[in-house]
């Protein structure tokens, strides 16, 4: 360049540099110029002046974002001007996040890691955060462990990845803690009555869904795959050990073993018969009963209980006819009764004569009975005999004979019969007298007449009426004697007030 008589422009020795400088950090840019003459500056951005920018450095107290671009600067005196070099301002931009922390799911107890990779310019710092708040300084690396996790670690974690322009705030990873099945509550034995319901729970804790599968016996039950297991109207054949497999998508448990009993009220499969027996002899009823043990058994007579009759079979010994009657059997559990149905006992008591025949002696002409009492089942039949021989048409308690004679006299005897055997009486004898008769004493002619005294030939022990009239027609009883003796001799002190009198004797 020519000189003037003004002097060279200005020199620049040192050029502005480029420079980096964090968001709201402080840059200076510097030039350095020589010249023989006063010299001025005018600092540029982008090719446009910056106003008030006018001194040999140019310093940017607050960088933001817009100040990035191409800084220069012109010196000035009074032989003329030199721009400098262009010098460039770099804000590093905040730090890149290249992978993301990644959502997780894992076993309850185990260990998990999040990590983030991220790239800058410039040192950079992290700072984790859990569900929003943060992890402190615990959890400044760029990458978050946790060991042996639990529910309560699950939620949501990010981090901020920063350098000294600023932070990166990752996506969320969400931790979700998987908890295999536990048992809370175990299924409890139970005990039944056949034909009721039986129902088993289980509770279980542990990420759903939950599958349950229940077993009896330890074979699965088909079906019964919740977490309630209902038996309706059980039988003794599903008496045993239930229990339950509770399963979810990381792993399963199995419950502990509850018993379900059974118990069988009873149930009478042989009722008691009826029976007939004889007076005397011995006599069983017994009972057929199934259920569960223990069976206690209480017999009875025409709906009242039998002291000590508390066993399966009732024995009876030397039956008698008050021992007749119904008889039932009460068969009872801890879980219930069964009566029996009624068995009637018939005792058949032979034929027992408590009176005999009594032997008798009537007068020629008179009736005569023979009787019997007896005791015994009823019907009886009677069969008379006289003198060993039937009687035909005898067959009645009581044996008259309406009018006797000689050929009646003899021993009369009878055989009581019923379904339970017969009994024969002793004899009762008739004896036939003769009708009564008089025997006319004559009178004693030396004294006073006394009355008209004659025998009657009645037999000893009978009583005999005297009756007398005057004329054949009217008869008057005027005596009653016993006979002392065969012949009874009277009197009769009245006769001589009559001129003539007749007599009768009638045995009473």
């Amino acid at each position: 360049m020519p000189c003037t008589a003004s002097g060279p422009p200005p020199v620049i020795t040192v050029q502005p540099q480029s420079q980096s400088a964090p968001l709201l950090g402080i840059v200076t840019f510097y030039v350095t110029a020589t010249s023989g003459t006063t010299m001025t500056y005018q600092w540029y951005k982008n090719g446009v002046a910056i106003p008030g920018a006018t001194s040999s450095s140019y310093t940017i107290l607050t960088v933001l974002g817009s100040d990035a671009g191409a800084y220069s600067v012109k010196v000035t005196n009074a032989g003329g001007s030199v721009m400098s070099d262009t010098a460039y301002l770099n804000i590093p931009p905040p730090p890149t996040i290249n992978t993301q922390p990644q959502s997780q799911t894992v076993l309850q107890g185990s260990n998990v890691s999040f990590s983030v990779s991220a790239s800058s310019s410039l040192s950079m710092t992290y700072q984790w955060y859990f569900n929003s708040a943060s992890l402190g300084a615990a959890a400044t690396s760029s990458t978050y462990s946790i060991s042996n996790v639990t529910t309560g670690n699950a939620g949501s974690y990010k981090v901020v990845v920063a350098n000294s322009t600023g932070g990166t705030t990752s996506q969320v990873a969400t931790l979700t803690v998987a908890v295999p099945p536990s048992i809370t509550n175990q299924p409890q034995t139970i005990s039944k009555t056949v034909g009721q319901t039986a129902t088993f729970t289980v509770s279980a804790g542990g990420t759903g869904p939950l599958a349950y599968q229940w077993h009896f016996n330890g074979t699965n039950l088909p079906g019964a795959t919740a977490s309630t297991l209902s038996l309706s109207n059980v039988q003794t054949n599903q008496a045993g050990l239930y229990s339950a497999t509770v399963t979810n998508a990381f792993g399963s448990v199995d419950s502990t073993s509850a018993t379900l009993s059974v118990f069988v009220p009873p149930a009478i499969s042989t009722q008691p018969v009826p029976q007939t027996v004889l007076a005397g002899q011995s006599v069983s009823f017994f009972v057929v009963a199934g259920g569960s043990p223990t069976l206690t058994y209480q017999w009875s007579r025409n709906g009242m209980n039998l002291a000590g009759a508390t066993k399966s079979t009732l024995t009876l010994t030397n039956v008698q006819s008050t021992d007749g009657g119904r008889y039932a059997v009460h068969v009872q559990n801890p879980y219930g009764s069964a009566d029996s149905s009624s068995a009637r006992l018939t005792v058949n008591v032979p034929p027992q004569i408590t009176a005999q025949p009594q032997s008798i002696t009537q007068i020629a002409g008179q009736s005569a009975s023979f009787s019997v009492t007896v005791s015994g089942t009823t019907p009886l039949s009677y069969q008379w005999s006289f003198n060993g021989s039937v009687l035909p048409g005898a067959t009645n308690s009581v044996l008259n004979i309406p009018s006797v004679d000689t050929s009646n006299a003899g021993d009369y005897s009878v055989v009581v019969t019923n379904v339970a055997g017969s009994a024969a009486s002793l004899p009762g004898s008739l004896t036939v007298a003769d009708p009564p008769t008089l025997a006319v004493n004559s009178s004693d002619s030396s004294g006073p007449p006394i009355g008209f005294t004659f025998q009657v030939m009645v037999p000893a022990g009978f009583t005999y009426v005297v009756l007398a009239s005057t004329d054949l027609q009217n008869w008057a009883p005027i005596a009653t004697n016993v006979a002392q003796s065969n012949p009874d001799v009277f009197t009769d002190t009245d006769s001589p007030n009559y001129p003539n009198r007749f007599y009768r004797i009638m045995i009473q």
